[in-house]
């Protein structure tokens, strides 16, 4: 029995945090680990309790002003959605004099059941939105909710 507590607790340690970075495995990962915790940003995980109510196992949302000089500027993270995006079963964006304005991405399933969407959107000022979300809703029920006023 202590034998199969031990497997258990080292299975959930594997899994659990694989479950909770599973945006890692693209390219807008380095965007969230990059702007997540930089002054001026303000980065959303919501809990649990909260997702479960919107079919949802994962959310996250990033809303930051992309460096204007360097490597990680508003070109680099127009990049790393692009490549995300080329992995997309839907795609849906608006371009404004052939840039990306803001775009809808219905990525493959990680598994069984678990759609994953990647929204992003650039405002006024140059402030940009990245939205990363994993769950059982729909591409019909993502937008219904994102439409509820």
């Amino acid at each position: 029995m202590r034998t199969y507590i031990k497997y258990l607790i080292v299975l959930l340690l594997l899994v659990g945090p694989a479950a909770m970075q599973a945006q890692d495995n693209l390219r807008i990962g380095e965007v969230f680990s990059y702007y997540g915790k930089r002054h001026g940003s303000t980065m959303v995980q919501l809990s649990d309790d909260v997702i479960r109510t919107y079919d949802m196992t994962l959310y996250r949302s990033l809303s930051f002003r992309p460096d204007e000089k360097g490597s990680r500027t508003l070109e680099w993270v127009i990049g790393c959605v692009d490549q995300d995006k080329r992995k997309a079963k839907k795609i849906k964006e608006t371009l404004l004099d052939g840039s990306l304005k803001s775009g809808y991405y219905q990525l493959p399933q990680i598994r069984s059941g678990v759609n994953r969407f990647i929204l992003f959107k650039l405002g006024d000022k140059r402030k940009a939105t990245l939205i990363y979300i994993e769950g059982s809703l729909s591409s019909a029920e993502l937008v219904d909710m994102l439409l509820k006023k």
